[in-house]
């Protein structure tokens, strides 16, 4: 903060300007705020900063799901909506030589499904597609990412409602989905003490691929299991079935879009409750097995690899074996507790675990 009294100042932290009056002493008194780096920040705690700034939205009883869950949702009479956006950039999502336009495309409107998809029993409607792209991109680029937006939407009914297409130095594209269901949405913040916590299908695929395609790119000969990895990166698939399936018997629900360890995170501390993970119970697919050998490197992708798209949410004991029957691949790995910490356990031994996952600061 500076003040500054009579012309001679000193350095404060600042937050507002201040006049004050003082036996006919006028301090002129600048409040600044300290400008940091959101690198110092980081991803979800600018969402908390920002959702901060937006409190006073929360008193409207409309509001069902509010900002920093998977989708904001409202009641419109007997209806909820959810709207989610997500967006991809070059250079920093994707690069153009390791994905066809298509696959791009179909997986611009996925990772946007799948946010709907962790909110309950929602059906995707309608979309809006932004894109940015460099005055010298091909055509035949454009039409083939478009098939990809249109095979998926084709896929789910969804309607492409409309959209903006602008310049950019690299392509950006930006999807905003609409959905709507008449049953309740499943939020982050309602896991209760004694609720396992399940997940489906197998992690660290996507994350396996990614770091396959950094390493060789995409001319190298890879063998069966290495596609499969590759393919789960670019070809990723919403779990919206499933969320229909299981949804009335959740406590809490999110996606794994982020990565396994983020998810759990932000299950057990927006519902104000701590965590005991079984890492032995981590489900891991036979084609990350044969890739990376070593135990270690396989439960490094699962927890931090991320764009796995998996759905990750708590189940009261009872139900647990009911949602089995409805989805056999879903693995319980944990526990909720009250400790509001997150314990993490491999062979019976805890484990310090640190995140080493991508950050996008």
């Amino acid at each position: 903060m500076r003040i500054t009294i009579n012309g001679l100042s000193c350095d404060i932290l600042i937050i507002d300007r201040l006049v004050i009056d003082f036996y006919y002493i006028k301090i002129d008194i600048i409040i600044i705020m300290k400008n940091k780096n959101i690198s110092k920040i980081g991803e979800f705690g600018l969402i908390d900063r920002i959702k901060t700034q937006f409190t006073n939205i929360s008193t409207d009883r409309n509001i069902t799901a509010n900002i920093g869950d998977d989708s904001f949702c409202f009641k419109s009479g007997k209806n909820n909506i959810c709207i989610t956006k997500d967006m991809l950039v070059e250079e920093v999502h994707f690069k153009k030589e390791w994905i066809s336009p298509q696959e791009l495309g179909k997986k611009s409107i996925e990772v946007n499904v799948c946010d709907i998809a962790a909110m309950g029993n929602i059906i995707p409607k309608y979309v809006f597609i932004g894109l940015g792209v460099p005055s010298k991109t091909p055509e035949m680029f454009i039409n083939n990412l478009y098939k990809g937006f249109k095979k998926t939407c084709d896929k789910y009914k969804i309607a492409i409602a409309g959209g903006d297409i602008v310049k950019s130095d690299r392509i950006v594209i930006s999807v905003t989905l609409v959905g709507m269901g008449k049953q309740e949405v499943i939020k982050r913040n309602s896991a209760e003490e004694g609720d396992l916590i399940g997940v489906t299908n197998t992690f660290g695929d996507a994350g396996a691929g990614i770091t396959l395609l950094y390493k060789h790119g995409i001319k190298y000969k890879y063998n069966k299991a290495q596609r499969y990895l590759i393919l789960k990166q670019n070809n990723p698939k919403a779990r919206l079935k499933e969320a229909w399936k299981i949804s009335e018997y959740l406590t809490s629900l999110t996606d794994a879009s982020d990565g396994l360890y983020i998810s759990v995170n932000l299950l057990a501390k927006d519902s104000k409750k701590g965590a005991e993970i079984n890492m032995n119970k981590i489900p891991i697919s036979s084609n990350l097995k044969k890739v990376f050998k070593e135990d270690k490197e396989q439960l490094n992708f699962a927890l931090f690899g991320a764009e796995d798209y998996e759905l990750v949410f708590t189940v009261p004991d009872l139900k647990a074996e009911l949602l089995k029957k409805l989805i056999p691949k879903i693995s319980y790995i944990g526990v909720i507790n009250s400790s509001n910490e997150i314990r993490y356990f491999y062979n019976g031994k805890e484990q310090k675990i640190k995140y080493s996952g991508y950050k996008h600061f």
